[in-house]
């Protein structure tokens, strides 16, 4: 008895800390360290209910506590939602949400069954967990996101065992036995034992996201968040052999110096920020975007064909040409060149292919700017194809 009474102590402190770990890493910028952290800290108030709120009657401290554990299943589901960018089904959880505490104030309060209440109890965690879980199957792809999602689906498991336990008792008296037996008591602790397993799987993984979120920054431009050199060559080493094939788009933007001189260093950041967005709204998903320089820019297309490239590149200076620029406070017409060039067989690397679109880059600018030059299969000695694109 005085292990049980020290296991209920120690547990909701255990679970609060967690609770406050995580709301302070969720200042450090994680998506879903809030809802780990108000999860974690709503369970300890659960576990921890009769000894706060000894003063209130057994079954409004019945009816709090599983308030307290419904909101802690509702925003693990939250957590896992939120970690695999999955819709967040609210709608639908807080519906479960309600229901649930309206069955257990059933049995609490009109039935006085304490086994009903607890299959209500275990019978809605399960349904608060199943519906992220169903939502968030397919998205787990690294390491330590399939092991946290093996964990929430652990924690799924025990509650639907103990929710089969306590159906199987067949009377009252039969329940009663089961709560005072040592088995009953160690699903408790297996329960809570599985619990803290997934609060240090779900820190482990928010660490390491927050951790890589620091690497991927000095691998970006702050500007435009697009690559940097080193973000660029890093991206392309983990392609492997996706590398050996695609396009190389490198543009500049024309005159950019004027800009500048004209309207001031704040308009030519604009500038260059919305080249970039011009090139993530155009480029399929899976480009690589990167800031070369000033106004240079390259962006690589695993597995593109030359004719695509070239498409996608005309689309870009087209739109680029034709923005308007007077919200801006630019009051003239700004355009950019591109050079477009494809990685062949004989090419060391990438940058065999970057240094050939860099020459078609330079060739647009010779042929007037605002065009695209797309890498030609010459001889020595032949041009490019030069593709011009209007300003108007």
């Amino acid at each position: 008895m005085e292990s049980q009474d020290n296991f209920a102590y120690l547990l909701p402190f255990i679970f609060l800390t967690f609770g406050l770990v995580f709301l302070a890493v969720a200042r450090l910028g994680d998506r879903s360290a809030p809802a780990w952290g108000f999860g974690y800290i709503a369970a300890a108030l659960g576990f921890a209910t009769p000894m706060l709120l000894g003063f209130l009657p057994p079954r409004g401290q019945a009816v709090l506590a599983n308030a307290f554990f419904f909101t802690a299943f509702y925003l693990y589901g939250e957590a896992l939602l939120l970690r695999f960018h999955r819709p967040r089904l609210r709608k639908l959880r807080m519906a479960l949400w309600a229901l649930g505490m309206v069955t257990v104030v059933y049995f609490i309060l009109a039935a006085g069954s304490l086994r009903g209440e607890l299959l209500a109890s275990d019978f809605f965690c399960v349904l608060l967990l199943a519906v992220p879980l169903a939502a968030a199957v397919r998205y787990p792809r690294r390491a330590i996101d399939l092991l946290l999602f093996a964990m929430v689906f652990l924690v799924f498991v025990e509650t639907l065992i103990r929710f089969g336990a306590t159906a199987l008792a067949a009377s009252d008296t039969d329940f009663d036995r089961f709560l005072a037996s040592d088995y009953a008591f160690a699903m408790q602790v297996g329960a809570s034992i599985l619990g803290f397993l997934m609060a240090l799987t779900a820190l482990a993984a928010t660490v390491l996201d927050i951790i890589g979120g620091h690497q991927d920054a000095a691998h970006r431009d702050p500007l435009t968040n697009a690559l940097n050199r080193r973000g660029f060559d890093r991206a392309i080493a983990e392609l492997g052999e996706g590398a050996e094939r695609g396009v190389v788009i490198c543009s500049d933007v024309d005159h950019f110096k004027r800009v500048n001189d004209e309207y001031g260093h704040a308009a030519g950041d604009v500038v260059i920020t919305i080249l970039v967005e011009l090139f993530r709204r155009q480029l399929p998903e899976g480009a690589l975007i990167a800031r070369f320089g000033g106004e240079e820019f390259v962006a690589f297309l695993p597995g593109m064909s030359l004719t695509e490239g070239g498409v996608h590149a005309e689309v870009i200076c087209h739109a680029f040409a034709n923005r308007r620029w007077e919200t801006t406070g630019i009051r003239r017409t700004v355009t950019a060149s591109f050079g477009v060039s494809v990685v062949t067989r004989n090419d060391r690397s990438v940058h065999d292919a970057i240094s050939r679109a860099d020459s078609c880059l330079y060739a647009a600018k010779d042929s007037g700017r605002n065009r695209v030059v797309i890498e030609g299969r010459q001889g020595p000695g032949k041009s490019a194809t030069v593709h011009s694109i209007s300003a108007a």
